[in-house]
């Protein structure tokens, strides 16, 4: 089945979340989220009159899980055959983690990443909202307000 909901990927979120070892502390700790099939194409500029580099694919990371869900969605939503059936790849990762894969060769270039600030005034009080009202959800432990928020 191509259908991904937001229940399966807060599913698949809190599974990660209880099972790692990570995000156990209440502060200094940014959860990243990505899903490893996502690229983005960035179109080179040309230089001095010179062709068109090739273009740069680039790997959208979320600080926020419902927009990730979301441009998902909208992905699938354009994209046809095979690509409905593919079940996606989440990956939650520590923001300081990231920046010292930055700086490593590895098999994903995390050189070339987006980092995609949380949009929407509710996106944050979903996250929260989705936990269970026990406070066992980490998600809803962290808190609505980000930086920018008004």
């Amino acid at each position: 089945g191509g259908e991904f909901s937001a229940e399966d990927a807060q599913k698949a979120i809190q599974k990660a979340m209880t099972d790692s070892p990570k995000f156990k502390n209440t502060f200094n700790e940014i959860p990243v989220f990505m899903i490893q099939q996502m690229r983005l194409q960035k179109q080179a500029k040309a230089e001095d009159g010179n062709a068109a580099p090739e273009p740069v694919n680039l790997l959208p990371m979320y600080f926020n899980l419902q927009n990730m869900v979301s441009t998902w969605q909208q992905f699938l939503a354009q994209a046809g055959g095979d690509v409905k059936d593919v079940e996606p790849a989440i990956n939650l990762m520590e923001l300081h983690e990231l920046v010292d894969l930055m700086k490593k060769e590895s098999e994903i270039d995390f050189r070339n990443v987006l980092l995609i600030p949380a949009v929407g005034g509710d996106a944050p009080a979903q996250t929260a909202a989705a936990g269970d009202a026990s406070g066992a959800d980490p998600m809803a432990q962290m808190g609505g307000g980000t930086l920018g928020d008004d």
